[in-house]
């Protein structure tokens, strides 16, 4: 009984407290999962990188190859938004560092041009779905609204709908 190993120690190594063992263990698992969700955001970006050669806003910043994919909703504020689809849009680096964040500075955003992104997200969502693209799920696009904006729009609205309740939103703010 008193000489066999302790369960509680099998793979630990024995010049480590079970305290710091269980810490150790925890940091890598912490590590482990940044690692998976910046995979999970670099795959969306890439995917959005491949679907549209050109910017999905059509303005007068447009001009010039698309370049930048652009969160919507900042990833620093909304890490939970970071890998979706429906929350990265493709621009021209005039339209990301101009328009989108003023002056350069990419911890600035611009809240109507938000709005124009989000319209814009919205119309190729909806070009997608119709088309029969199986890439973006409505649900989910209501989902970073919502998220977004801290408001329940509801899932069984159209995308027209849609369009209408962010401009309320935005000429509200």
């Amino acid at each position: 009984m008193y000489n066999r190993p302790n369960w509680r120690d099998v793979g630990k190594n024995k010049n480590v407290s079970r305290n710091e063992a269980v810490e150790e263990h925890e940091t890598l698992m912490m590590a482990q999962n940044e690692a998976y969700s910046d995979y999970q955001v670099q795959k969306a970006m890439n995917m959005i990188r491949k679907m549209y050669t050109e910017s999905e806003i059509k303005d007068q910043w447009a001009n010039g190859e698309a370049t930048q994919i652009h969160h919507i909703f900042p990833k620093s504020e909304f890490p939970q938004l970071a890998h979706y689809l429906e929350n990265l849009i493709k621009l021209t680096p005039n339209q990301h560092y101009t328009k989108v964040h003023p002056r350069n500075k990419t911890d600035a955003i611009n809240k109507d041009y938000q709005l124009v992104c989000l319209l814009a997200k919205s119309d190729s969502i909806e070009n997608s779905l119709r088309k029969g693209e199986f890439i973006y799920r409505k649900e989910s696009f209501v989902y970073v609204i919502n998220t977004g904006l801290s408001v329940t729009l509801e899932i069984d609205l159209d995308f027209r709908d849609i369009k209408r309740e962010l401009s309320r939103i935005y000429n509200a703010a």
